[in-house]
């Protein structure tokens, strides 16, 4: 039923040997006339922020949802899922890719120290494998805190998305800009070779990279633009001039790293509940809708809530037929987000972190289905995702 997040035919989880790491350039660019980082999406992001400003609409109006998609909205769940050992642990931004005999699960860092991006294959989400640093040599941009991991099999190779502060793009406010790089391995365990500078950064930075394979084939990249980093320390989303955040799409060429065409705009941040801050973008396609998951309202607190919109196709834009979230604060923990969604099985599920014991981001999972009202939160048998060995089918290795 998903055919987004991840491909539906399972990716091989052995080394390609002969995929090699030479088309990975030192700076993947939109711009290519040399453009710094922060000036390639700058007339994009004016535009938006001069909209916001003149308090006229960022989005052209869109038709009205089909019938059943507002009546009635979908309850927020407070009870169905679980949280997933090991507990005492961080395990923020989580990924899944499905393999042909292993799952690989990626989380951000919990710090500025190694692991800087942790991979843990697994049959059984809650029997995890050993920890693995899936990049242990840090490009020379950043100097640690990387997060927001996305991993998928392209044209023979891993590509992996992920964010991280770039120490050379300082901002007016003084801290480094958060930037967006990739990397490539043979490997799904890595190491990921990234390049020497990031893909983009925006006028504010950039942050939580997830990829798209549309119906037609083409890869996309979702992402949010950092806009809340004009906001200053306080992050007081309330101030009148604090412009709301937006996420954004774009499409990949066939290698998976580089960015093709204009960036469109996808949401942003203008429901009451969101408190002007959208982010964690992942797109998901079902029964012939596009549905846009994301995260609102700032991340660590326990307002922080799990949302969902309705896009016209990968390329937005997309409206919200729904006053609040799909997933908010429960017995799991307070402040779910950082979500993404994989397929596994026919079974669409949906990894988050909720706040745990001592402020630990940890690991949640709950299952998704999708009716005439749109995405909600499936009944829970007790299950978590994980197959055994032999009911599995080894896909093919074609790129996305």
């Amino acid at each position: 039923m998903r055919i987004s997040q991840k491909l539906l035919t399972e990716q091989p989880d052995r080394p390609d040997e002969s995929a090699g790491l030479a088309n990975v350039p030192g700076s993947v660019r939109a711009n290519k006339a040399g453009l710094s980082p922060r000036t390639v999406w700058a007339g994009a992001m004016t535009a938006v922020v001069a909209a916001a400003a003149l308090g006229i609409g960022i989005r052209s109006p869109l038709p009205p949802p089909a019938a059943g998609m507002l009546d009635p909205p979908p309850a927020p769940s407070y009870a169905e899922g679980r949280v997933v050992p090991p507990y005492d642990v961080a395990m923020p931004d989580p990924d899944v890719m499905v393999g042909g005999h292993s799952d690989y699960l990626y989380t951000g860092a919990g710090d500025s120290g190694p692991p800087n991006i942790s991979v843990r294959a697994f049959t059984d989400l809650e029997h995890l494998g050993a920890e693995v640093d899936a990049m242990p040599a840090l490009p020379p941009w950043t100097n640690g805190w990387t997060w927001a991991p996305d991993v998928r099999h392209v044209d023979g190779r891993y590509v992996m998305w992920f964010a991280s502060p770039d120490v050379g793009d300082v901002l007016p406010t003084g801290v480094p800009a958060k930037c967006i790089g990739v990397g490539v391995s043979t490997s799904p365990q890595g190491p990921f070779l990234v390049g020497r500078q990031p893909v983009f950064c925006g006028p504010w930075g950039s942050i939580d990279p997830r990829t798209f394979v549309a119906p037609d084939g083409h890869l996309w990249l979702d992402w949010k633009a950092d806009v809340n980093a004009a906001w200053g320390p306080a992050q007081n989303p309330d101030l009148s001039q604090n412009q709301p955040t937006v996420l954004w799409a774009q499409r990949l060429a066939p290698d998976g790293v580089t960015l093709e065409g204009p960036a469109h705009e996808l949401l942003a941040a203008t429901r009451p509940w969101e408190h002007k801050l959208v982010e964690a973008p992942d797109m998901v396609r079902a029964d012939n809708r596009y549905f846009l998951f994301f995260s609102a309202n700032p991340s660590y607190q326990d307002g922080d809530g799990i949302g969902v919109a309705v896009c016209r196709g990968p390329a937005g834009p997309c409206d919200e037929p729904y006053a609040g979230p799909l997933l908010g604060s429960s017995p799991l923990g307070l402040g779910p987000g950082e979500e993404s969604l994989f397929t596994q099985a026919g079974v669409t599920w949906i990894l988050f972190s909720p706040n745990g014991t001592a402020l630990y981001r940890q690991l949640a999972v709950a299952r998704i289905g999708f009716g005439p009202d749109g995405p909600y939160v499936s009944a829970f048998d007790g299950a978590v995702p994980g197959l055994r060995a032999a009911t599995r089918h080894g896909g093919s290795s074609n790129s996305a």
